[in-house]
């Protein structure tokens, strides 16, 4: 039973909506039959005629309607359509109205359509689908038959007894849009006198569109806010939505997120079942379970409910587009402890002995979180009123396996917690007033409550003037005047402006009496040649390297140098990954510690990865990659034999085994692959670099470069590089050379998996023993990328140059060398870049 202070406050709030809704049908009976009936009655609808209950679900927007119903129709002659959201839960609200209400009569919209049984109090209860459909076959309610009048017919006979029409719309928020069937019917056919509506979603755009597009002037709004409900023992003290994070991008991506929610999930429904027993309580926890729309999404869930220690007679499955009849004898079966469902039972499905629920779908919709976090929020009347109940069980559990799904879900709470308690107040906008001898019209008030009987008429204005005042007080005619106005009017910079504009944009050329066309003289741009230095002792042709490709034995060699470590064995027995579970209070806002957990790791991702791995670990080629996974797999089978692992030792275990390892440790092939092309790397002479560089714009002078100029195809980075080494006081640098990509003549490096490597520049070192005496230097701007480029670049050696420096622009003040930390696995800024430390790199 509800406590005290809530229903006081529904009471109130049934009388206010009682006192609303008289007001507009005490009006319209007023106008019954008089000239001012159709069109003061549309006013007196759009003012008085539409009430919203607006509370979370459970804190009994139900009864609060059916009461406004029950006493209404006790005191005008009303019948009334209720439309509940689906189907599904067309019987749930008939047993309520029947349950709870005494003067009213629950009808079937499909059976009961005689005229001469109709009552006051008559209440229809249906779905918009049912009477709002475009093919005519469906269409059964709206169809005569030999015994009954249709829908239509039977308000339009009503109508013509003396019955008022009022509606109830359910969940009004998933109920009809504009230009739709429903829309249609409830404009057309319905035109109901009295509207209530009835959302759990505050301040719902849905409504306001409602609202906007029946053109209602005034909506008498009460609302009942969370804490009513939790007071009243009626809905729980809050909900607890988890989500799982995964400390990197790479493991999230193996992690089967919807297992570890259900099992989670699982987990703390027998807990809540075990709390119950422990309080001797004969309620049997319902634990709900949407699943998302892939194919065999029912199906996997069910297996994983099975794993999990589930028989068949335990778990159902609704996932019909509309929910049948026998969903809510689903739910009332306590022999049934899962519910699988997908969206349609999301609205308006009543189960209070569900407390936890897991969710595979991924939704941000903060509406379709209020309807989520219904589901788990009402009490189980067996529970209301126990004194001394266990904490857990004040609170709903929501298991999320999109942790972006949690945005919805807390703005959710965010918006039932914006409810507060609200009783409008009656306004009088509109009233029944009768002048003289006069029919009675319906006026609309003033503030204050003045009527708008004695209105200015409109034909007292002049309306023959030929000028327009616009806003700032001239008349049209004056505007017309000042647009006139000779240019001589204008201030001397003005005309100019004005000459210039018809010099520049005149509609043709002005003619004039010159016979000559002057000549015009195009001068074509000069060619600046600047030919290769001779007086730097620098040589003409540089080396390349390249992976000698005809070796036989490299792939032997990737699987030689692939080391099975006692670590990489281990991931290869892993079916799981630590991550992280977090819960949150929504309605508090209040995180909890987070608990580090164990989470499945999905085999059809860990297989994709696994091949991700394979074909990028060699995208130019240079392996046969089923071989090279063949082999692989016979190395790791024989890895298992030595540690006496003879149960793993199947084709089935090696193949997962290995596939774990590739997508868990895909640096482990990387590795070998590169140790092994590192021993096939050769070097061979590239093309002479040209005599001479060609521009069509002057360039400028460099100290030390090989043409004695600064490219034209530097970048921003790159040219401050150049002048820093020009700038060089250390004798240090000798000479320098831009080394451009994709040229016969330029220095490149093979980097497995990527286009080959061509480093920015080729500098001759004073006193380098390495290399000959060249340094080859890469500028980055970005040190760590995601592909793992400038990784593989700064650990690369040149077979004759040796290791390539990369430096970086500090806040474009500095240089400084970037070198690859082993530890952290990334590259690092490591020392302020100096010359003569180009002479030991």
């Amino acid at each position: 039973m509800s406590k005290t202070p809530l229903k006081g406050f529904q009471d109130r709030a049934k009388d206010s909506a009682v006192a609303a809704l008289s007001s507009c049908l005490t009006d319209l009976t007023k106008l019954a039959g008089t000239p001012s009936e159709k069109e003061g009655g549309k006013l007196i609808i759009a003012s008085k005629g539409y009430l919203l209950f607006e509370a979370p679900t459970g804190t009994g927007k139900t009864l609060m309607a059916g009461n406004t119903v029950e006493a209404l129709s006790r005191k005008y002659k009303t019948i009334w359509f209720w439309f509940a959201p689906f189907s599904g839960v067309i019987d749930q609200t008939a047993k309520t109205i029947r349950t709870e209400f005494n003067k009213l009569r629950v009808k079937n919209p499909s059976t009961d359509r005689q005229l001469k049984q109709l009552k006051p109090g008559d209440i229809f209860v249906t779905t918009w689908a049912s009477v709002a459909v475009s093919r005519a076959a469906s269409r059964k309610i709206r169809t005569r038959s030999e015994t009954m009048p249709s829908i239509d017919g039977l308000i339009q006979q009503a109508r013509r007894e003396g019955f008022r029409i009022g509606t109830v719309i359910d969940e009004a928020h998933h109920s009809f849009r504009k230009d739709t069937e429903a829309h249609r019917f409830y404009q057309d056919v319905l035109t109901p006198d009295v509207t209530i509506l009835a959302t759990a979603t505050p301040r719902d755009n849905d409504i306001d569109s409602f609202i906007d597009k029946n053109q209602v002037k005034h909506l008498h709004r009460i609302a009942v806010s969370r804490a009513q409900g939790v007071d009243a023992g009626l809905i729980k003290k809050g909900v607890k939505v988890a989500v799982f994070k995964a400390p990197k991008v790479e493991i999230s991506q193996l992690i089967d997120f919807r297992e570890t929610a259900l099992r989670y999930g699982v987990q703390t429904h027998r807990a809540v079942a075990k709390e119950l027993g422990r309080i001797e309580s004969t309620v049997r926890p319902l634990l709900l379970v949407q699943v998302d729309s892939d194919e065999g999404s029912v199906e996997r869930t069910q297996s994983w409910l099975r794993k999990l220690g589930f028989v068949d007679g335990q778990v159902r499955t609704h996932t019909a587009d509309e929910p049948d009849p026998h969903l809510i004898a689903i739910a009332n079966d306590e022999d049934v402890e899962v519910l699988i469902f997908k969206m349609a039972i999301a609205t308006g499905f009543d189960a209070p002995r569900a407390f936890t629920l897991v969710s595979m779908r991924t939704s941000r919709d903060p509406d379709f979180g209020v309807q989520i976090v219904g589901r788990i929020m009402r009490v189980d009347r067996r529970l209301q009123g126990v004194e001394n109940l266990p904490e857990s069980l004040n609170y709903g559990y929501v298991f999320l396996s999109d942790n972006e799904g949690q945005a919805g879900l807390t703005v959710a709470a965010q918006r039932i917690n914006a409810i507060k308690d609200e009783i409008a107040d009656l306004t009088n906008n509109v009233v029944v007033v009768t002048v003289g001898e006069q029919p009675p019209s319906a006026q609309e008030t003033e503030k204050g409550g003045q009527t708008k009987l004695f209105v200015q008429n409109s034909s007292s204005t002049p309306d023959n003037s030929s000028f327009t005042k616009n806003t700032t007080g001239v008349t049209t005619a004056d505007a017309a005047a000042s647009m006139s106005t000779p240019s001589t009017a204008l201030t001397t910079g003005e005309q100019r402006v004005l000459e210039a504009f018809e010099l520049v944009y005149q509609a043709a050329p002005r003619t004039s009496n010159s016979t000559t066309t002057p000549s015009v003289t195009v001068t074509k741009p000069s060619i600046y040649k600047y030919p290769l230095r001779t007086d730097l002792a620098a040589p003409t042709r540089f080396r390349r390297a390249k992976i000698a490709l005809n070796h036989a034995n490299i792939l032997s060699e990737v699987v030689n140098l692939f080391r099975f470590d006692d670590n990489l064995l281990t991931v290869a027995q892993q079916s799981a990954a630590k991550i992280l579970m977090e819960q949150t209070e929504i309605f508090a806002g209040k995180k909890e510690r987070p608990e580090e957990i164990n989470a499945y790791l999905a085999d059809r991702e860990i297989g994709k990865m696994a091949q991700r791995t394979l074909f990028e670990a060699d995208q130019d080629g240079m392996l046969d990659v089923r071989e090279l996974h063949q082999a692989l797999e016979a190395a790791l089978n024989e890895e298992f034999g030595r540690a006496g692992w003879l149960h793993l030792q199947t084709s089935e275990a090696v193949r997962s085994g290995l596939a774990k390892i590739l997508a868990l440790r895909p640096d482990a092939l990387r590795k070998a692959i590169d140790e092994a092309l590192k021993r096939h790397i050769e070097s061979e002479d590239a093309d002479p670099i040209p005599t001479e560089v060609v521009s069509f714009t002057e360039l400028e002078y460099s100290r030390f470069n090989l043409y004695g100029i600064i490219p034209e195809d530097l970048n921003t980075w790159e040219v401050p590089f150049a002048k820093y080494l020009d700038d060089d006081i250390t004798d240090t640098v000798r000479w320098w050379h831009r080394n451009p990509p994709k040229k016969p003549f330029a220095v490149c490096m093979p980097l497995p998996g990527q286009p080959n490597f061509y480093p920015d520049f080729i500098v001759g070192v004073a006193d380098r023993q390495r290399g000959n005496g060249i340094l080859l230097v890469e500028i980055k701007r970005v040190i760590n990328d995601e592909e793992g480029n400038a990784h593989a670049k700064s650990k690369i050696e040149h077979p004759d140059y040796k290791k390539i420096m990369m430096v970086y622009w500090e806040k474009e003040e500095r240089w400084m060398v970037v070198e690859f930390d082993h530890n952290a696995n990334k590259n690092i800024l490591d020392r302020v870049m100096r010359a003569e430390l180009m002479k030991s790199y």
